[in-house]
């Protein structure tokens, strides 16, 4: 959370750290910047890649962030914005703002994900190396048990528990994540962070027109788990410890992980495209790996069903209404993910809250844009109470679960209580 950064930043840590003299050799740290000067500690930490140490046998790469976060505009419309950063309404860098989400989904998705992954593919999304555009990290992800891992930088996110997505899939199953911003979005971090010693977070954020967001998600997930997944990209990566495969990591043990490298294997990519047509400002997307591809489409990176896109939360879609046949307006499902969802034969009832949108790895009592609506400058509970019952979710207080289905305006915090708005980027928060 920001204010335990803040606290942290703020504190009695005014001499400089020569890097060079850590206890930990720059040729073996996961910490990412220029090995020469001298840096405060909070700039260390701002640098800072992985607090996980490196598996004694790796020789392969580490993962090293980047976070040269080009300055944010002095205007958030494209007319005036920084030159440097490619304007929102050209062809492009932002075909998809030419389509219509709502009557074309799926060529809006696929215009997204074409441009998440021009340049990306090729070095394995070590950013750094992108020839074609810009790419960034947010900063000080590491920086909580959940925290990034050094390998591939991938933070812990929640795991799928035994048969929730497939009727074979008896584990349960480790979840780990990576998020990209592309320039125009970074400029939001590199306002907020422009001095790493006293960022500045005192108005609600909006991220500018062209911004785009994408995360890619690992599973523990085995073919024998779940027969989808064969096939899919792999990474290496320090996971948690889980000494009962049946029983995923609890909150208390995020932080302890393996002493060796695991594979993890592609299962979901998210991404996010401010679109000021959508009545939120945002429109959100999913795909899920499809391994039924396989015959079709010789890169791997390529075999993704879109499961759908959201650009609301349905705020009048209550389990009365949802009970009577209605159907979310604001969110778009794919139906040839429905057929792979019911033909895995998992426990979840659909893929987000009554029909809402969520990916595989997601959790079905929530969705999309109602998850990172609450992206602001305190905690804000991002589920409600309740229980499955006969596959339908059942919330122990119907009320508070629709203030969670509410439509947040895009730059406004989810709640009045003296909060400022991280406009649906979680990764602030």
């Amino acid at each position: 959370a920001f204010d335990y950064l803040s606290s942290w930043l703020f504190g009695n840590h005014e001499e400089p750290i020569d890097r060079r003299s850590s206890s930990t050799p720059p040729s073996e740290s996961p910490i990412s910047s220029d090995d020469e000067g001298e840096y405060t500690p909070a700039e260390e930490q701002f640098h800072m890649s992985s607090n996980f140490p490196i598996p004694g046998d790796w020789q392969g790469p580490v993962f090293k962030i980047r976070n040269d976060y080009p300055q944010a505009p002095k205007s958030l419309t494209a007319k005036k914005a920084d030159p440097s950063i490619p304007l929102a309404n050209t062809p492009d860098e932002a075909p998809w703002l030419k389509v219509d989400f709502k009557t074309n989904p799926l060529e809006y998705g696929s215009h997204v994900k074409e441009y998440c992954w021009e340049g990306n593919t090729d070095v394995d999304f070590v950013v750094q190396e992108n020839l074609v555009r810009d790419w960034y990290h947010a900063p000080w992800m590491h920086a909580s048990p959940k925290g990034r891992e050094p390998l591939k930088g991938l933070t812990f996110e929640r795991s799928t528990p035994p048969f929730e997505f497939a009727d074979s899939q008896a584990h349960a199953l480790q979840n780990w994540a990576i998020g990209f911003y592309n320039a125009r979005g970074a400029s939001v971090f590199g306002g907020v962070w422009a001095n790493p010693n006293k960022p500045v977070w005192n108005h609600d954020l909006k991220f500018p027109p062209g911004s785009c967001v994408f995360k890619l998600l690992f599973s523990s997930a085995t073919d024998d788990q779940v027969p989808l997944m064969k096939g899919s990209p792999s990474w290496p990566a320090v996971i948690c410890q889980q000494p009962d495969p049946t029983v995923a990591p609890g909150k208390g043990s995020a932080g302890k992980r393996n002493d060796f490298s695991s594979e993890v294997r592609l299962i979901q990519v998210d991404w996010a495209t401010v679109d000021e047509r959508s009545p939120i400002g945002w429109v959100f997307g999913t795909f899920m790996y499809d391994g039924t591809l396989a015959d079709t489409v010789p890169n791997p990176w390529d075999r993704l069903t879109s499961v759908g896109l959201m650009w609301g939360n349905d705020p009048d879609l209550d389990q009365a209404a949802f009970d009577a046949g209605q159907e979310p307006a604001e969110s778009w499902i794919n139906p040839r993910a429905e057929e792979l969802r019911r033909e895995l034969g998992g426990k979840r009832p659909s893929w987000g809250y009554n029909g809402r949108l969520n990916g595989p790895a997601d959790n079905f009592i929530s969705a999309c844009t109602s998850c990172h609506g609450r992206a602001q400058s305190f905690e804000s509970r991002l589920v409600q109470e309740g229980k499955l019952i006969n596959y339908k979710w059942t919330p122990r207080n119907e009320e508070s679960t629709m203030v969670y289905f509410e439509n947040i305006e895009s730059g406004k915090a989810a709640s009045a209580h003296s909060s400022f708005s991280a406009d649906y980027s979680l990764q602030f928060t």
